[in-house]
C-alpha cells in the first residue's frame, strides 16, 4: 500500500467519540435520512454535500443500520464507475468521523446495488482558516 494510500486512510479512518474541538462543526450526514439508499438517488447525497461547506476537522457522523449499510472510502475512479471490489477501507458500524485532511473523499456502500442506486458520497474538506495574531 502506497503512502498517498495510507495517508488518505488515515485521514477517514480516524473514528472520534469525545474531544470535539470548539472550532469544528458536526454534521450529520443525509440528516434525517442518514445514510441508506436515498430515495432521490445520488441526487440527494450530491446535493446536501453542495449544501455544507466542510472544513479539516469538522465531524460527520453516519447513521446506519449495521448488517444493511456500510461505508467504505474508495478511489475516484471505484466512485464513478459504483466498483466496491477493493475498497480503501470499510466501516462496518455507524458513526462519528473526524476528517483530519484537506481535499475530497469518495464514500459509498460495499452492499451489492447500493451505490448504483445512489448511495454514495463526494465529501470536499477545505484547509482551516490560520488563526489571526492577536
Amino acid at each position: 500500500m502506497g503512502a498517498k494510500t495510507m495517508n488518505m486512510i488515515l485521514a477517514i479512518a480516524v473514528a472520534v467519540f469525545m474531544l470535539h474541538g470548539t472550532d469544528a462543526a458536526e454534521y450529520t450526514v443525509g440528516d434525517d435520512l442518514g445514510w441508506t439508499i436515498p430515495p432521490g438517488g445520488a441526487a440527494t447525497y450530491a446535493s446536501w454535500a453542495a449544501e455544507h461547506s466542510l472544513v479539516v476537522n469538522d465531524f460527520l457522523i453516519f447513521n446506519f443500520a449495521v448488517g444493511e449499510q456500510d461505508l467504505a472510502l474508495v478511489t475516484k475512479e471505484d466512485f464513478d464507475a459504483c466498483n466496491t471490489a477493493e475498497p480503501l477501507v470499510v466501516f462496518k458500524e455507524p458513526g462519528e468521523f473526524q476528517f483530519i485532511k484537506e481535499g475530497t473523499f469518495y464514500l459509498t456502500c460495499t452492499f451489492a446495488g447500493h451505490c448504483a442506486k445512489g448511495q454514495k458520497i463526494a465529501l470536499y474538506f477545505a484547509p482551516t482558516a490560520s488563526p489571526s495574531p492577536s
